[in-house]
C-alpha cells in the first residue's frame, strides 16, 4: 500500500470519526453551548466532542505524519494586501456575528429558555477547548486537507470537496446554519489559497464564533443579573 492511499484513508477515517462522534453528541443534546433552547443540556458531552476533535483534526496529523505541514507557515504571506485583507474580515466578521448573537440571546430571554446551571469553571474549560479546537480544525480542513487536495486534485476539485466536507459536518446545527457554511466555506479556502497558509481560516473562524458565543453569554448573564 503506497503513501497515497495512507493518507485517503488518514483523512477519510478522521473525518468519518469526527462525524459519528458529532452526530451522538447531537443525540446527546451536547453538540452547541447554545441553541434557539437556550444553554446546552448536556456540557460533558459538548467537552467531549472538542477534546475528541482535538485528537482526531490535532493530534493525530503530527502522529502520523501524513498530513503536509508546510501549510502551517509561509513567510511570503506575512506582509502585503492578503494579510491587511484578513485583519479587516476579522473586524467586520466579529462586528456582524455580535450584533447577530444579540439578537438571537434576545429571542432566547424572550422565551424564558435559558440554563442558569453552568458553572464559572465550566466556561473557561469549554472556551480553552473550544480555541484550540477551532484552530486544530482550521489547520486540518484548510491546511492539510486542501493542500493535500490541490496537489492530487487541483485547485477546483479541491475547494469543492473541501466546501462539501466542511458543509456535511453543520447539517445537524440545522437549515439556518448549513447554506452559510457554503460561502464561508469558499472565503476561507480562497483567502488560504492566496496566502499559502492555514492561519487565516483560524483566526477568521476564531472571530466568528468566539465574538459570537460571548456576546450572546454577556446578554444572558446581564439579563440574569437584572432579574
Amino acid at each position: 500500500m503506497n503513501l497515497q492511499v495512507y493518507t485517503i484513508l488518514f483523512y477519510s477515517s478522521s473525518y468519518l470519526l469526527f462525524l459519528a462522534l458529532l452526530w451522538v453528541s447531537n443525540e446527546k443534546k451536547g453538540i452547541r453551548l447554545f441553541d434557539k433552547d437556550g444553554l446546552v443540556l448536556n456540557p460533558g458531552v459538548l467537552i467531549v466532542l472538542h477534546v475528541g476533535g482535538i485528537i482526531l483534526f490535532g493530534v493525530l496529523p503530527f502522529l502520523t505524519g501524513y498530513a503536509s505541514f508546510v501549510v502551517l507557515y509561509n513567510s511570503a504571506a506575512l506582509g502585503g494586501l492578503p494579510v491587511w485583507l484578513t485583519l479587516l474580515l476579522v473586524i467586520c466578521i466579529s462586528i456582524f456575528s455580535s450584533q447577530i448573537a444579540k439578537r438571537k440571546s434576545t429571542e432566547v430571554i424572550r422565551n424564558g429558555a435559558f440554563n442558569t446551571s453552568l458553572s464559572t469553571e465550566f466556561f473557561f474549560a469549554y472556551f480553552f477547548v473550544r480555541i484550540i479546537f477551532i484552530c486544530t480544525y482550521e489547520i486540518w480542513f484548510r491546511g492539510f486537507l486542501l493542500h493535500d487536495c490541490i496537489i492530487n486534485f487541483g485547485v477546483p476539485l479541491a475547494i469543492l470537496m473541501n466546501v462539501s466536507l466542511y458543509t456535511l459536518l453543520h447539517v445537524v446545527n440545522g437549515k439556518e446554519e448549513t447554506p452559510a457554511c457554503i460561502p464561508f466555506g469558499l472565503l476561507l479556502c480562497s483567502i488560504c489559497i492566496w496566502q499559502g497558509t492555514a492561519w487565516p481560516a483560524v483566526v477568521i473562524h476564531l472571530a466568528l464564533t468566539i465574538s459570537y458565543e460571548i456576546s450572546f453569554l454577556r446578554k444572558i448573564i446581564y439579563k440574569q443579573a437584572v432579574i
